[in-house]
């Protein structure tokens, strides 16, 4: 028995599939008993794809939520540690070619946790570092008729 195909359930395609059906030798009560069940069916096809419409509807804004907050966590972690791992290579370059390869692989460890330490230590100077002028960095006063006067702000 040939199959029943209506395509994507159009007007055109469903004539189109009951006629190929029934010209190559289908049954006509098969093709009554398929439209008798589908006018049954559609109403349940219908109220599932309005239950699964307000379930996206619903569920939506978490998604995009949790794929932002996927895209933070990772923009806020490779990125510095692919800005730490370009750092690195350039440090293994520079002591490759000052040292050369056999120093350069002895000395690398201790140059490169005496690196990492320093630029610690000049972070740590740097956020511990007092207020300074609005004119220039490292002035320790405003100057009044330029920038906004600020209150000293006790960072604790």
């Amino acid at each position: 028995m040939p199959p029943l195909n209506l395509g994507d359930g159009g007007g055109v395609d469903t004539l189109s599939g009951i006629t190929t059906f029934l010209s190559e030798g289908g049954s006509a009560a098969r093709v009554l008993t398929s439209s008798i069940l589908g006018i049954f069916i559609s109403p349940v096809v219908g109220l599932v794809d309005v239950i699964d419409a307000i379930a996206t509807f619903a569920t939506a804004p978490f998604e995009g939520a949790g794929e932002s907050i996927s895209a933070l966590f990772d923009g806020l972690l490779t990125g510095p540690a692919a800005l730490i791992e370009a750092g690195a290579r350039i440090s293994e370059n520079a002591i490759t070619s000052v040292f050369g390869a056999e120093l350069g692989g002895i000395l690398a460890l201790p140059l490169t946790v005496a690196l990492a330490l320093a630029s610690l230590y000049l972070l740590a100077t740097f956020l511990d570092e007092e207020e300074t002028g609005n004119l220039f960095p490292g002035l320790p006063f405003d100057v009044p008729i330029i920038g906004a006067d600020e209150e000293a702000v006790d960072d604790q």
